[in-house]
């Protein structure tokens, strides 16, 4: 059962990828028509530099949990660097988990918070209600919620296996990590 929740939030990561790159897109077009009606036209669009601003707002947001699931976020590691026991990096690793679930959890329920604003509140130029853009917060860090829970079992799984009791991480194995993160 835990394995199809998580192939189905695997499922919805690559969706939300391929959702980014579109509005990555989207946000180049807009940004080339601005630059294009500026200089070229001498007309400034009113509209496309707020978009821009949003979609770029949403690209990092929703961004977020797919870095937290590939390990791609920027983190220091000295303390798991100096722990040579695989257990004892699966512990701090979920402790940077547990850590980081906390901290999307508030900024979630922070989000929230800004939703009775959101209901009355428009954007200057394109009237869109910023319910969308605070509701994208907060879908964003839920989803992040999501990720480093499941990063936080797959520690615990680790830490829990019979096979990595004892074991140790050597130098090749140290550095045969490091090369495929990078």
């Amino acid at each position: 059962m835990f394995s199809k929740i998580e192939y189905l939030f695997s499922k919805i990561q690559t969706l939300l990828l391929w959702t980014i790159s579109v509005a990555l897109l989207a946000m180049m077009c807009i940004i080339f028509a601005q630059v294009f009606t500026r200089y070229v036209i001498f007309y400034s669009l009113p509209w496309s530099e707020e978009l821009s601003r949003y979609l770029f707002v949403f690209i990092i947001i929703i961004g977020i949990n797919i870095a937290v699931s590939k390990d791609k976020l920027i983190k220091i590691d000295a303390i798991q660097t100096v722990v040579k026991s695989i257990r004892g990096r699966a512990a701090v690793a979920f402790l940077h988990a547990v850590i980081g679930m906390v901290a999307s959890i508030l900024i979630a329920s922070y989000a929230t918070d800004l939703f009775p604003v959101g209901h009355v509140q428009k954007s200057p130029a394109m009237r869109i209600p910023m319910i969308i853009m605070y509701s994208i917060v907060f879908s964003g860090y839920v989803l992040s919620t999501i990720a480093l829970f499941f990063k936080a079992c797959e520690q615990i799984r680790i830490m829990t296996d019979p096979a990595t009791k004892g074991k140790m991480i050597s130098k090749e194995e140290e550095l045969q990590e490091v090369m495929n993160k990078e």
